[in-house]
């Protein structure tokens, strides 16, 4: 990756405007970092991408998640129920419908 001049002046003036703002409370915050790489990957052209090691879960963890989780079959889905509220009523409490 070559570098004019043009993308150094435009690297050192996103840092030096960066780094006014963000150190203006002493304090460097996650998001202005993250604010930071943004910029200077728009300069670079390059795509910001975040791997975080240990973060994806296992093939076994995601196999012993999908066995544990059963669906609810106790209630019905049929859209016919009769549980349903009837035309014209109000479906909660409180609840105005207006015709």
């Amino acid at each position: 990756m070559s570098f004019g001049i043009f993308k150094i002046f435009q690297i050192f003036g996103v840092v030096s405007t960066w780094a006014t703002q963000a150190l203006a409370d002493g304090k460097v915050t996650l998001a202005e970092a993250v604010d930071l790489v943004t910029q200077l990957c728009a300069i670079l052209g390059v795509t910001p991408e975040l791997e975080i090691p240990g973060s994806e879960p296992t093939e076994e963890e995601v196999i012993s998640k999908a066995s544990t989780v059963t669906p609810d079959t106790s209630k019905e889905t049929d859209p016919t129920s009769e549980d349903r509220a009837p035309p014209g009523e109000a479906t909660a409490p409180g609840a105005k419908l207006d015709i």
